[in-house]
């Protein structure tokens, strides 16, 4: 009997011993950071945050990477409102107590935005290949162009038998033009197909294997760059991907390039925020960062199409430009650093409506008023340094069209170019009765909306 009640004592002291330890253990444990209310802000500082999480203890202290938050107020356990300091790039937020810091968790990145970078505007689809001459667009700095010809195919280099391709000849135009260009390296040509592809590089039937893909990709955007070095150039892995996913819209498909790609890059020393990953709203987004938690921190760009209404601003992509920033929401990486691009409605009296789809415009005059205003919502993106482009769709064989042959500007291609200018100059250079104020796509209240800011 007294050898059980000496065991039975031993299991009870070793009992409340263990209780004892869980409890010293948990009060030991630090703060947890479950999530930060903005993830973008001005390099300046002074962008007002809330953190959530658990175990947050008065005293406690909130950094951005190495530098101290402006200011912390602790409100509650699981709350805390801090303020920015300022930084620049990607850092991890940080909160520490007496019992430790809070681990590093993708929700908790906070993106310090660049300086707003000009030039900024560009064309989208076919402009080196319609337009001829583009000195009627650049001259007011809309520079930027991802070109129907400029779609490489993973693999390919500037020169077949000696002479150069016809991809590298449409760069090499684009760059003599003053054009910055933004080239797409797709796994196979583009065949006008819209519609889950077996041969996508996932796929065990793939055209291109995953790997063959990556390593063409590298191949074709190292020479590139090698052959025009300090020349800014952009890349995007697939156009519009979510349509040959199986189903479409799987990016889970996409993330298993990506999160190939991006690695071997970094190896390659590709600069990585030259890699614009292509994106196509919320879910999309989500879906990339499930299904490789690697992109979570990985991507340093992403190539953004937001079709719909210029004023549309519900959560998904197919809404409108000012859908954008919800987007940008979900994002934990490349969220200072962001390209538009397909901004433009289908005129159906330029080419009568042969090639217009859902979204046209009877008159051009219409297409050009909400060209007008969805440039006008993206604006404030653009001055606060994340968005680093916009491109304006401007493909000539359809309604799209900017400019017509003979370099004849369209309606949309008047209010694209009276933008851009205004953008550049004083608003005295802008006479009232002018008829860029009086006749153009500023008449109304995306224009007048443009001159009060100019005037501020």
């Amino acid at each position: 009997m007294r050898r059980r009640s000496r065991q039975a004592g031993l299991v009870l002291l070793c009992g409340l011993a263990g209780v004892l330890a869980s409890d010293a253990q948990a009060r030991a444990q630090g703060p947890v950071l479950t999530g930060v209310s903005r993830n973008n802000g001005p390099a300046a500082g002074g962008t007002s945050l809330t953190l959530t999480g658990e175990r947050f203890t008065a005293g406690s202290t909130v950094s951005f990477g190495e530098a101290g938050a402006a200011s912390v107020r602790i409100d509650s356990s699981t709350s805390i409102t801090a303020t920015t300091p300022p930084g620049t790039g990607t850092v991890e937020v940080t909160v520490t107590n007496a019992d430790g810091s809070s681990p590093e968790t993708p929700k908790g990145q906070f993106a310090y935005d660049p300086a707003p970078s000009e030039p900024w505007l560009g064309l989208n689809g076919n402009s080196s290949n319609y337009l001829g001459p583009v000195d009627a667009f650049v001259k007011h700095d809309i520079v930027y162009d991802r070109s129907g010809p400029i779609e490489w195919i993973a693999g390919e280099l500037l020169h077949e038998n000696g002479h150069l391709t016809s991809e590298a000849s449409a760069l090499a135009a684009d760059l003599k033009e003053g054009m910055i260009p933004v080239i797409t390296i797709e796994y196979r040509g583009y065949e006008g197909e819209y519609a889950p592809d077996p041969r996508f590089p996932t796929e065990a039937r793939g055209s291109r294997s995953l790997e063959e893909y990556v390593e063409g990709f590298l191949s074709s955007a190292s020479a590139i760059l090698t052959a025009y070095p300090g020349r800014t150039i952009l890349f995007e892995p697939m156009n519009e991907p979510w349509g040959y996913t199986k189903p479409q819209f799987n990016g889970a498909e996409y993330a298993a390039v990506i999160a190939q790609l991006l690695p071997a890059a970094r190896l390659a020393n590709l600069p990585l925020s030259s890699i614009y990953v292509a994106a196509s709203g919320k879910h999309w987004i989500s879906q990339m960062y499930k299904a490789q938690p690697s992109l979570q921190s990985e991507v340093q760009g992403w190539y953004f199409h937001p079709y719909g209404p210029a004023n549309g601003s519900h959560e998904e992509d197919t809404q409108g430009i000012q859908s954008l920033p919800h987007v940008q929401a979900e994002m934990t990486s490349g969220q200072n650093n962001i390209i538009v691009s397909e901004i433009g409605y289908c005129a159906e009296d330029v080419n009568h409506g042969s090639s217009c789809g859902g979204g046209s415009f009877a008159h051009g005059s219409e297409a050009a008023q909400a060209l007008t205003e969805s440039l006008d919502n993206a604006v404030p993106y653009h001055e606060a340094g994340w968005l680093r482009a916009l491109l304006v769709y401007s493909r000539n064989d359809g309604g799209w069209a900017m400019e017509l042959h003979h370099g004849v500007l369209t309606a949309q291609g008047e209010a694209l170019d009276a933008f851009a200018d205004a953008l550049k100059q004083p608003l005295h250079f802008l006479p009232f009765g002018s008829p860029q104020v009086a006749s153009g796509p500023f008449e109304g209240r995306g224009g007048f909306a443009w001159l009060e800011r100019l005037a501020a």
